[in-house]
């Protein structure tokens, strides 16, 4: 069990490094609720593969920025690609 955290942790800690595996998106309404930002994202993003977080926070550092992590690079790159530009709440999402 010990080394199945440790092997999901290094899993995680290398997709959220991987530039690649990240996709930001920029929600135009700052008062969206977080819960509803992550099922939206998660539902728009499924379509390309596993999703293992996503990470949204509401900090002023952080405001209108979400990572969408995959459990397969292809399936990240596949989801850069083909969001690039899409229009998410009236916004378009960046890399």
């Amino acid at each position: 069990m010990k080394s199945q955290r440790k092997r999901h942790r290094k899993q995680r800690a290398h997709s959220i490094t991987d530039l690649q595996s990240d996709m930001m998106s920029q929600p135009s309404d700052s008062c969206l609720p977080l819960a509803e930002l992550k099922r939206s994202l998660y539902a728009l993003f499924s379509q390309f593969g596993q999703i293992i977080d996503i990470v949204a926070m509401k900090t002023e550092k952080m405001r209108g920025q979400a990572f969408v992590i995959f459990k397969e690079l292809a399936a990240a790159t596949n989801a850069l690609r083909q969001l690039q530009g899409f229009p998410f709440y009236n916004k378009p999402m960046v890399r």
